[in-house]
């Protein structure tokens, strides 16, 4: 017997890892797309294993069957997607935005979201 304790749930889902097909390569040298065009996440090449309740885990088999990715691709994409927003800090609400033809800010952190160089047709409200 070894000194330190073996990770038991680990090595089940290694065990369990070897056996099942991957859903994408770890080696991929260059970015796929999904069928919309959109570049997919960079190689995967850790493991990450949560809980979720059968309704939740159907919702997103769907979706993702709808987008043309896999389930774990939906999953990396969306979790990443929320990492970006969250670190990003500041989302400019809308009922915290004061707009001019000119220009438009958020005055809940200060940030000019538009100016004039940036302003055209398409982005004015």
């Amino acid at each position: 017997m070894s000194d330190t304790p073996e990770d038991n749930l680990e090595a089940a889902m290694d065990k369990v890892a070897e056996t099942l097909e991957p859903t994408r390569s770890r080696s991929v040298a260059k970015k796929k797309k999904d069928k919309d065009g959109a570049d997919l996440s960079s190689t995967a090449q850790e493991q990450v294993l949560f809980r979720a309740s059968t309704e939740d885990k159907q919702k997103w088999e769907e979706c993702a069957k709808h987008l043309g990715i896999s389930m774990a691709e939906f999953l990396r994409l969306s979790a990443n997607e929320k990492a970006e927003t969250a670190m990003a800090g500041c989302e400019h609400p809308l009922s915290f935005r004061r707009s001019y033809p000119w220009m438009e800010e958020c005055l809940k952190c200060g940030v000019r979201i538009r100016n004039e160089e940036t302003a055209t047709y398409q982005n004015r409200r």
